[in-house]
């Protein structure tokens, strides 16, 4: 048995060693798995970018110098647009001497039927007066014949003088008797002939049609050529850091080949997390993470999880604990939930919670019960539209960059799996307006790719999305005056849009304010006696080829909102393509050819409903933020304070929706909330809302919708 004193030197003897191993386990204790915050091991990921162009061209200019940060859309070079201008210019020449053609043959058309036109109103002049002849020979004989007899009977003339003259009377007598029909044909002659001038537009000739074609050939040649000339401008997709410059102005670059290379310092860049093979199970797409930035102090960023690698395998180098030591496991990549400046290679440490998603919404809030000042038909909910909780909508920190999202309006798209959201704002201070639509998938993830709107400059305060039963897409601005007091014209437009690549482009435009303030009759009978300056528009719906307008300002003298239908839209817009013809021909027709469509639309006051809501306890006249037709043929509507000050919000229902005064009948309040946009769900039987929170993240309810 060993000693005190012995035990004690071999204690003293073997404590370096001791030490040293405790030391090495705490560290790799430290390093692989006892992170002061989190379970695993992260990095941001590096996410490069290579700019290079589509085809080959010479550098004009590098806007960027190595090292500098770049914004998503910054032009980063220009190329040589010497020889493609040149071939617009060739383009556009073409197009203007086709279009002269086109004028001039339209213009000898017109001519021609001017002259046949001018030669059958001389045949009708003509025939007219010799109808009068003859009416006045029959009746000069009328009176020769009866003298003749009495002479004849006084044996003073012989019978064959009566006979001459009966017949000189029966000939002026059958001329005059004819006239009338020839007179006739004529008339509709002419006739004709003004209605083929009238209808020129549509009734040309073969060289007219032709050169029509020819128009619409150059005008997409144009369009070709301008698309490429857009791709001499190179730009960054992402914001960034210039890594390096590989072409110098001057210099020649095939198409392909990289000009400049990026690597992503963007906000939100995307998290890899390495998860051991004893957790690699315990993850899931849409769990919460928590994540802390290694060597700096301050609360956990909030995160989700986008994907998981679907195979245990050997992690990247950067998750070994030593460079000779591979680990296994699985791949985890995280979004983060706020934009938070990241640099590529930061370390994290991460902690999942698959109960973290459901925690970070709002907790689902119990509709009001209606009270005695409650509007007629706002009855109980109905039993199955019990509420859902309001769920984050997941906005990527890329489109956040590029875009404010403030969704407005939204519409399902069951054959593409996703929904169309429009914002009623877009852009940032730069590009305010950028004509983008959003796409959004069932689970509430924004597509971080905008659904660009081509043929048009600019989109303003878009507060409504329909779809027709054609394939068109129906948006709607607001129509109201911004908070500075001013209407751009961009505010007053309803657009149609037929799909075109990737996106839309728009096929017809209505600026219907404008129509308005120019016949304050039309206005009157649509509601609106004091005019457009109170006009506010949120909602639009599609049903059996009309389209519905929601008003959400003024309501009616008894505080109802009020409902307009277009009763053909194709009237409103012009049916058909707008033909190179008809622009000819109708050139500069501006608000007179507006005013023309929207009264061949018949555009008329169709219902009105009460739909008010209750802020701060206080019922408050409400308005219509936005309606749709369910496929069980009721229609939802959800309403917003119309015009007081404050975050408000129901939803109704009408089950049998018809002209006149309708019942809604309240579905679920919405305290503090401002549901925006409505659309049948991808998910059977229920109802989708978006909700507009400002500044703050958006949010979506799926409803279930039920009688």
């Amino acid at each position: 048995m060993l000693s005190y004193p012995r035990l004690r030197s071999t204690l003293q003897d073997a404590g370096p060693a001791i030490t040293l191993v405790l030391t090495l386990g705490a560290a790799l204790w430290l390093h692989v798995g006892g992170s002061p915050h989190g379970r695993v091991f992260g990095y941001a990921e590096a996410l490069p970018e290579v700019i290079s162009p589509v085809e080959t061209a010479r550098v004009a200019t590098v806007e960027v110098a190595v090292g500098e940060e770049v914004e998503a859309g910054q032009i980063i070079a220009t190329l040589d647009a010497s020889v493609i201008d040149g071939e617009i210019g060739v383009a556009r020449a073409e197009k203007e001497q086709i279009e002269a053609d086109l004028r001039a043959e339209l213009a000898l058309l017109e001519q021609e039927i001017d002259m046949d036109r001018e030669s059958v109103e001389r045949d009708i002049a003509v025939h007219r007066e010799e109808q009068r002849r003859a009416l006045a020979e029959a009746k000069v004989l009328d009176s020769e014949i009866s003298r003749m007899k009495q002479l004849v009977e006084d044996r003073q003339a012989v019978l064959d003088d009566l006979t001459k003259l009966d017949l000189q009377h029966a000939t002026a007598t059958a001329i005059a008797r004819e006239k009338p029909r020839t007179l006739s044909v004529l008339a509709a002659q002419l006739k004709a002939a003004e209605r083929r001038r009238d209808q020129l537009r549509d009734q040309t000739s073969g060289l007219a049609a032709k050169l029509d074609a020819d128009v619409r050939v150059a005008a997409e040649t144009i369009a070709m050529l301008e698309k490429r000339r857009e791709s001499y401008v190179l730009r960054a997709a992402n914001a960034g850091r210039v890594a390096s410059i590989l072409k110098q102005p001057g210099e020649v670059v095939p198409a392909g080949e990289p000009l400049v290379q990026l690597l992503s310092a963007r906000t939100g860049a995307r998290v890899v997390a390495c998860v051991p093979e004893r957790s690699a199970f315990g993850v899931h797409e849409g769990d919460a993470a928590k994540l802390w930035i290694r060597g700096q102090l301050g609360d956990a960023l909030p995160g989700t999880v986008l994907t998981v690698g679907p195979l245990v395998s050997e992690l990247p180098p950067r998750c070994w604990s030593a460079p000779d030591m591979p680990a296994w496991g699985r791949v985890v990549t995280i979004t983060l939930d706020a934009p938070v400046a990241i640099v590529p290679g930061q370390a994290f440490d991460i902690s999942f919670d698959r109960r973290g998603a459901a925690a970070a919404a709002p907790p689902p809030k119990a509709p009001a019960a209606p009270d005695a000042d409650a509007p007629p038909g706002a009855g109980a909910p109905p039993r199955a539209a019990a509420p859902s909780a309001q769920r984050v909508l997941q906005i990527p920190p890329a489109l956040a960059m590029r875009s404010r999202f403030e969704p407005s309006g939204i519409l399902a798209r069951p054959g593409e799996s996703r929904y169309l959201v429009v914002s009623d704002d877009t852009g940032q201070k730069r590009n305010e307006g950028v004509p983008w639509l959003f796409a959004m998938s069932a689970s509430g993830a924004v597509d971080p790719e905008p659904v660009p709107v081509r043929g048009v400059e600019e989109l303003n305060d878009i507060e409504g999305i329909a779809a027709g039963d054609a394939g068109e897409v129906y948006l709607l601005s607001s129509q109201s005056y911004s908070k500075k007091g001013k209407r751009k014209r961009e505010r007053t437009a309803l657009l149609r849009l037929r799909p075109e690549g990737q996106g839309f482009r728009v096929d017809g435009a209505i600026h219907l304010a404008e129509v308005l303030d120019a016949a304050p009759a039309r206005a009157a009978a649509l509601g609106l006696p004091d005019g457009t300056r109170a006009l506010d528009i949120e909602g639009l719906a599609f049903r059996q080829g009309a389209l519905y307008l929601g008003l959400k300002a003024p309501l009616d003298p008894q505080g109802n909102a009020m409902i307009w239908r277009i009763e053909s839209p194709g009237a409103l817009f012009g049916e058909g393509s707008a033909s190179p013809v008809k622009v000819a021909v109708a050139r500069d027709k501006g608000a007179a050819d507006e005013a023309r469509r929207f009264d061949a639309a018949r555009v008329s006051l169709w219902a009105r409903a009460r739909v008010d809501v209750e802020l701060a306890g206080r019922p408050t006249p409400g308005g219509i933020s936005d309606l749709v037709f369910m496929p069980d043929g009721a229609l939802a509507i959800t309403s917003t304070p119309s015009t007081a000050d404050g975050d408000a919000g129901a939803l109704w229902r009408v089950d049998r929706p018809e002209a006149g005064a309708l019942s809604p009948r309240l579905v679920q309040r919405f305290p503090e909330l401002k549901p925006e946009g409505i659309s049948p769900s991808l998910t059977p039987g229920k109802l989708m809302i978006v909700f507009d929170a400002g500044s703050a993240a958006p949010s979506f309810q799926e409803v279930s919708w039920s009688p």
